[in-house]
Protein backbone atom coordinates (compact mmCIF):
# COMPACT_ATOMS: atom_id res chain seq x y z
CA UNK A 1 0.00 0.00 0.00
CA UNK A 2 1.39 3.53 -0.76
CA UNK A 3 1.13 6.41 1.17
CA UNK A 4 0.06 9.57 -0.80
CA UNK A 5 2.32 12.69 0.35
CA UNK A 6 0.31 15.68 0.70
CA UNK A 7 0.17 18.08 -1.81
CA UNK A 8 2.07 21.27 -1.59
CA UNK A 9 1.01 25.03 -1.69
CA UNK A 10 1.87 26.42 -4.48
CA UNK A 11 0.59 22.53 -6.27
CA UNK A 12 -2.87 23.49 -4.34
CA UNK A 13 -2.90 27.42 -5.35
CA UNK A 14 -2.15 25.80 -9.16
CA UNK A 15 -4.61 23.54 -9.54
CA UNK A 16 -7.05 25.87 -8.39
CA UNK A 17 -6.56 28.92 -10.38
CA UNK A 18 -6.47 26.43 -13.89
CA UNK A 19 -9.97 25.58 -12.08
CA UNK A 20 -11.15 28.96 -12.26
CA UNK A 21 -9.89 30.40 -15.59
CA UNK A 22 -11.15 27.09 -16.91
CA UNK A 23 -14.54 27.51 -15.51
CA UNK A 24 -14.08 31.74 -16.72
CA UNK A 25 -13.70 29.95 -20.64
CA UNK A 26 -16.27 27.41 -20.15
CA UNK A 27 -18.68 30.74 -19.00
CA UNK A 28 -16.97 32.96 -21.91
CA UNK A 29 -17.98 29.54 -24.40
CA UNK A 30 -21.17 29.10 -22.88
CA UNK A 31 -22.13 32.99 -23.24
CA UNK A 32 -21.31 33.31 -26.80
CA UNK A 33 -23.08 30.00 -28.39
CA UNK A 34 -26.55 31.21 -25.85
CA UNK A 35 -26.21 34.75 -27.58
CA UNK A 36 -25.61 33.26 -31.45
CA UNK A 37 -28.79 30.79 -30.65
CA UNK A 38 -30.84 34.21 -29.42
CA UNK A 39 -29.62 35.74 -32.02
CA UNK A 40 -30.81 33.02 -34.34
CA UNK A 41 -34.18 33.04 -32.92
CA UNK A 42 -35.01 36.47 -31.62
CA UNK A 43 -32.89 38.60 -33.65
CA UNK A 44 -29.74 41.00 -33.43
CA UNK A 45 -31.11 43.35 -30.90
CA UNK A 46 -32.07 40.84 -28.09
CA UNK A 47 -28.33 38.39 -29.17
CA UNK A 48 -26.23 41.54 -28.77
CA UNK A 49 -28.11 42.62 -25.30
CA UNK A 50 -27.73 39.40 -23.86
CA UNK A 51 -24.21 38.83 -24.51
CA UNK A 52 -23.52 42.34 -23.04
CA UNK A 53 -25.63 41.79 -20.44
CA UNK A 54 -23.32 38.39 -19.72
CA UNK A 55 -19.80 39.92 -20.48
CA UNK A 56 -20.93 43.00 -17.97
CA UNK A 57 -20.91 40.04 -15.14
CA UNK A 58 -17.84 37.84 -16.83
CA UNK A 59 -15.36 40.78 -17.05
CA UNK A 60 -15.31 41.29 -13.65
CA UNK A 61 -15.19 37.78 -12.80
CA UNK A 62 -11.88 38.15 -14.92
CA UNK A 63 -10.97 40.89 -12.86
CA UNK A 64 -10.97 39.17 -9.83
CA UNK A 65 -9.72 36.09 -10.57
CA UNK A 66 -6.77 38.08 -12.06
CA UNK A 67 -6.30 39.30 -8.60
CA UNK A 68 -6.71 36.43 -6.32
CA UNK A 69 -4.55 34.37 -8.60
CA UNK A 70 -2.24 36.66 -10.90
CA UNK A 71 0.59 36.46 -8.75
CA UNK A 72 3.84 34.18 -8.57
CA UNK A 73 4.67 31.95 -5.64
CA UNK A 74 3.06 31.90 -2.60
CA UNK A 75 1.95 34.59 -0.58
CA UNK A 76 1.73 34.87 3.17
CA UNK A 77 -2.12 34.91 4.74
CA UNK A 78 -2.39 38.82 4.99
CA UNK A 79 -1.29 39.71 1.09
CA UNK A 80 -3.91 37.00 0.26
CA UNK A 81 -6.61 38.71 2.08
CA UNK A 82 -5.74 41.98 0.84
CA UNK A 83 -5.57 40.68 -2.83
CA UNK A 84 -9.65 39.42 -2.45
CA UNK A 85 -10.77 42.85 -0.55
CA UNK A 86 -8.87 44.63 -3.60
CA UNK A 87 -10.40 42.04 -6.61
CA UNK A 88 -14.07 41.93 -4.57
CA UNK A 89 -13.88 45.85 -4.29
CA UNK A 90 -12.54 46.44 -8.22
CA UNK A 91 -15.20 43.99 -9.53
CA UNK A 92 -17.52 46.10 -7.65
CA UNK A 93 -16.79 48.97 -9.10
CA UNK A 94 -15.82 47.57 -12.55
CA UNK A 95 -19.47 45.83 -12.52
CA UNK A 96 -20.98 48.98 -11.58
CA UNK A 97 -18.66 50.90 -14.75
CA UNK A 98 -19.58 48.38 -17.23
CA UNK A 99 -23.35 48.80 -16.53
CA UNK A 100 -23.61 52.17 -16.40
CA UNK A 101 -21.66 52.70 -19.72
CA UNK A 102 -23.91 49.86 -21.62
CA UNK A 103 -27.09 51.97 -20.45
CA UNK A 104 -25.83 55.27 -21.76
CA UNK A 105 -23.51 54.08 -24.93
CA UNK A 106 -25.88 51.35 -26.35
CA UNK A 107 -28.72 52.17 -27.89
CA UNK A 108 -30.94 49.71 -28.46
CA UNK A 109 -31.12 47.79 -26.03
CA UNK A 110 -33.78 45.18 -24.94
CA UNK A 111 -33.34 45.56 -21.11
CA UNK A 112 -35.22 42.33 -20.71
CA UNK A 113 -32.15 39.87 -22.74
CA UNK A 114 -29.66 41.75 -21.25
CA UNK A 115 -30.66 41.40 -17.36
CA UNK A 116 -31.27 37.78 -18.14
CA UNK A 117 -28.02 37.68 -19.77
CA UNK A 118 -26.46 39.25 -16.56
CA UNK A 119 -28.06 37.12 -14.31
CA UNK A 120 -27.46 33.88 -15.89
CA UNK A 121 -23.61 35.26 -15.47
CA UNK A 122 -23.62 35.15 -11.99
CA UNK A 123 -26.61 32.07 -11.39
CA UNK A 124 -23.96 29.49 -13.13
CA UNK A 125 -21.42 30.47 -10.50
CA UNK A 126 -23.58 27.99 -8.86
CA UNK A 127 -23.67 25.41 -11.22
CA UNK A 128 -19.78 25.60 -11.17
CA UNK A 129 -19.15 23.06 -8.68
CA UNK A 130 -21.42 20.10 -10.84
CA UNK A 131 -19.52 21.79 -14.08
CA UNK A 132 -15.95 21.27 -12.92
CA UNK A 133 -14.64 18.97 -10.97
Amino acid sequence: MEVNKPLSASAIISAKKKTVFRFLRLQIFLTIFVSLGIFYVSGGLSGYSFLLGAFCSILPNIYMAWRVFGHKGILPAKEVVKSFYRGEAGKLVLTVLLLSLVFILVKPLAAGSFFIGFSLAILSHWLSPAIIR
